[in-house]
């Protein structure tokens, strides 16, 4: 029988499997190596410490988050089919990559001076930036949105998290009725 040398891929997956379930301050490098099946040296080589190992996970999994978030805020002078996209690829997204989906919300209420946090924030800078910047280039098609961009895009993320936790909870169905109540409601809030 061949053995397999675990890769750079199983630590990953296996630590963010246990960030994830248990969060990133209750996980030991003893546990993710254990269950990787590989030694604390080969961790050490791979990502230098626990933190580079959240790094690294952030910037694989994030990264393809962000590219999605800004992709989709590219403002196309229809804020509602802007918002619609933008809510629908990053449920899909958190279908795809559950683990990850949850720990960057963990992660982003996390206490702001904690080591999890502090990785997650340039993350969570690029998110918010690309959808502020959407709302600010929607304000010349929608005058009432001047001055609110922050706010419009931390209360779109809050509502997209509460939507796409519904469906991985498998609490609600995800299609198109569904995307169309969750962007009404919070257009619902802009326009009036």
């Amino acid at each position: 029988m061949e053995s397999k040398t675990p890769t750079r891929e199983t630590i990953l997956t296996t630590a963010l499997g246990l960030f994830s379930f248990q969060g990133f301050e209750s996980t030991g490098i003893q546990e993710i190596v254990e269950k990787s099946g590989i030694t604390k040296p080969t961790l050490y080589h791979y990502f230098g410490n626990k933190r580079g190992l959240l790094d690294a996970i952030i910037a694989d999994f994030g990264g393809k988050l962000f590219e999605i978030v800004n992709r989709d805020t590219e403002y196309n002078h229809d804020i509602v089919m802007n918002l619609t996209v933008l809510t629908r690829d990053i449920i899909h997204f958190a279908v795809a990559h559950p683990s990850f989906y949850r720990l960057q919300i963990a992660l982003s209420s996390a206490a702001p001076d904690s080591a999890s946090y502090q990785a997650y924030l340039p993350l969570r800078e690029g998110l918010s930036g690309s959808i502020e910047r959407m709302f600010e280039n929607a304000v010349p098609d929608h005058g009432n949105m001047r001055g609110r961009a922050k706010a419009y895009s931390e209360t779109f993320m809050g509502m997209v998290r509460t939507w796409a936790m519904l469906v991985l909870n498998n609490e609600i169905q995800f299609d198109n009725d569904m995307l169309t109540r969750a962007v009404h409601q919070f257009m619902h809030g802009i326009f009036s």
